[in-house]
């Protein structure tokens, strides 16, 4: 080989080699979104893009890109008002050593769900819809309402969507269903997202101060909907002490 040809491919040799390295952008990167994801779980209740900025030093250009990121992979959510709060996976990842989330509020669906005959349903509210995260149907049934985890509902309809805005703090601008749901602490509804349908939801956080979520329960018969209203209180009170204790 020719010594220009040898020194060509030791140059292409170091070349793969200089790219296969980390290199100090992508660190900036993760110190900067773990910046971000300390600032959102100190403040449960919420903050906005430029309240993140304006806490951590960033430009709120790289804020939204890294806020953007987060939401995505479930670690920050996003609520209507604008405001990202902790998710699902940073409440688990907080929580290391103990269940996660769904682990824990498996059980209690699966009972509130045998137990009255209906679908049992965590719902974590997104930017745009609410999504499940747990659900639960039961065991001995003819018939059922079957939610997949994963699936979506719009955010102006519904119990579910209605207690989740109940647990945030109260706006001028909340419609009178969600001041009621906020005031006696569920939120029921009728056909609304499922023809025939009734649900009954309860919120998780108080004031926004933890998961941005509710537990929900649906069936075709309302009384079964009606019976199961006191549970679905007590799973969400559970979920609720869950999430402080990872706090």
């Amino acid at each position: 080989m020719s010594g220009s040809a040898q020194s060509a491919t030791e140059a292409g040799d170091a070349g793969v080699v200089a790219a296969k390295r980390p290199s100090q952008p992508a660190a900036q990167t993760l110190v900067r979104g773990l910046t971000v994801l300390r600032a959102v779980a100190q403040r449960p209740q919420g903050l906005t893009a430029t309240e993140i900025a304006t806490q951590t030093g960033l430009h709120r250009t790289v804020v939204h890109r890294l806020v953007n990121t987060l939401t995505a992979e479930g670690f920050v959510a996003r609520d209507t008002a604008g405001h990202y709060r902790p998710g699902p996976e940073l409440h688990s990842l907080a929580n290391m050593s103990q269940p996660t989330l769904v682990e824990f509020v498996q059980p209690h669906l699966q009972r509130l769900a045998d137990q009255h005959g209906g679908t049992a349903v965590v719902f974590v509210a997104e930017q745009d819809s609410v999504v499940a995260v747990a659900t639960a149907v039961p065991s001995q049934a003819d018939y059922h309402l079957a939610y997949r985890k994963g699936s979506r509902q719009p955010l102006d309809r519904g119990a579910a969507p209605c207690a989740i805005q109940a647990g945030r703090p109260a706006t001028p601008e909340d419609p009178d269903a969600v001041r009621e749901a906020r005031r006696r602490g569920w939120a029921v509804s009728h056909g609304e997202v499922e023809p025939g349908a009734h649900a009954v939801a309860a919120t998780v956080a108080r004031d926004g101060d933890v998961l941005d979520a509710c537990v929900t329960f649906v069936s075709h018969r309302r009384d079964r909907v009606e019976e199961a209203t006191r549970e679905v209180l007590a799973v969400a009170q559970a979920i609720r002490a869950f999430c402080l204790g990872a706090r």
